[in-house]
């Protein structure tokens, strides 16, 4: 269904919404995946359409009724297809946001199969907190493209439910073969302020600022390999899949701990894991799919 009109983007958001919080492998602010099956991990979105429209096709979730996808940091984009407009030429479309409300519907139309997680642009939409993309301040082009959309109070509406459905997505995922997936870790630096226990409480506004957990987590960098042993023995996992980090060549690796994403241009990539087996590092560095390499 294509959505044009503010009260099927509502009615969809708001649902989709929903669904996050009650996802059937939710706890707390994780997504907690079996021992069978497959889950999908994408890197940054970044409204990179052609990346988005290929996952979908690739996923095949009608008959792969036990696969999982796994979508962040779909929004701010300065282009039509992930593509950098100059700073004095804005787009004339935001393509982020037209991926986010089909996500969105992606998620209504398959809830249990179809996943969220938080970015660090996602929280900066939430908490208003300014965000330069390609020398342009990403918030402000966004919501003016909301509003020049569909009108004030509409596009004002909107914004609404959309900081609503970002709040709704969890944090991570943990899968039942340890491997971790998120859109970023804390860095050297923000372990020293990090707090495990918000993958399990409810958080309070010193979270989502700098020193905050929640906001260490999607803004790390610069992971070290003494950080990674340790995180690993808190999360009591082996392998990290994340994003976050630009990778022009559509993927790297740390420390043969982390695996870096990076699915918002032509060379972007995804990785399918099976949840029923354990994978060395290298198996896992091996299985990751470019996506311009799919059938059209």
């Amino acid at each position: 269904m294509e959505l044009s009109q503010p009260d099927q983007i509502l009615k969809v958001l708001e649902e989709a919404a929903s669904l996050n919080r009650q996802d059937s492998f939710r706890e707390g602010h994780l997504l907690k995946f079996p021992n069978y099956g497959q889950v999908i991990m994408t890197g940054d979105i970044h409204g990179y359409g052609a990346n988005f429209q290929r996952l979908r096709q690739y996923a095949d979730l009608d008959r792969q009724i036990h696969r999982h996808v796994i979508i962040h940091e779909i929004i701010h984009t300065n282009g039509t297809n992930g593509q950098p407009a100059a700073p004095d030429k804005p787009t004339d479309e935001d393509a982020s946001s037209l991926i986010l409300f089909q996500a969105a519907q992606w998620k209504v139309d398959y809830p249990d199969q179809v996943h969220f997680l938080l970015g660090n642009h996602d929280l900066a939409q939430i908490t208003n907190r300014e965000i330069s993309k390609g020398g342009i301040p990403s918030i402000a082009q966004f919501n003016q493209w909301i509003t020049d959309r569909f009108g004030q109070d509409p596009g004002e509406k909107i914004l609404r439910r959309i900081d609503d459905f970002l709040g709704s997505v969890p944090l991570a995922a943990k899968c039942a073969n340890r491997i971790w997936l998120s859109h970023s870790l804390p860095g050297p630096v923000g372990m020293n302020f990090f707090d495990f226990s918000i993958f399990h409480r409810e958080w309070t506004a010193d979270d989502l600022v700098p020193k905050g957990s929640v906001y260490e987590l999607v803004w790390g960098r610069a992971h070290q390999l003494n950080q990674l042993q340790e995180l690993g023995e808190f999360l009591d996992v082996d392998h990290f899949i994340v994003g976050h980090q630009g990778q022009e060549q559509g993927f790297d690796t740390v420390d043969e701990r982390v695996i870096i994403l990076a699915s918002d241009h032509a060379m972007g990539c995804f990785l399918p894991i099976d949840l029923n087996k354990k994978y060395t590092f290298r198996e896992l560095v091996e299985r990751v799919k470019f996506f311009c390499d799919l059938p059209e």
